[in-house]
């Protein structure tokens, strides 16, 4: 009875440390993916769209000239 009893604490340790190891190694890959970009660029790439100059505002400061 009692090696019946020490080979189930071994095993019940055993099954607890593969548990927690399975869920620490779920919780890590789940935030790498989250981490990782949603699209893959070279299937689906962005469009270029045209830089616009903050500096340029020139009608913006003639209307504040003149009055």
């Amino acid at each position: 009875m009692d090696t019946f009893m020490s080979e189930a604490i071994v095993l019940e340790a055993v099954l607890i440390s593969v548990l927690l190891a399975l869920w620490i190694t779920w919780l890590l890959m789940r935030g790498l993916f989250l981490l990782m970009p949603a699209t893959n660029h070279a299937a689906a790439p962005r469009p270029i769209r045209p830089i616009r100059l903050v500096g340029n505002h020139q009608p913006a400061n003639q209307r504040r000239d003149a009055a």
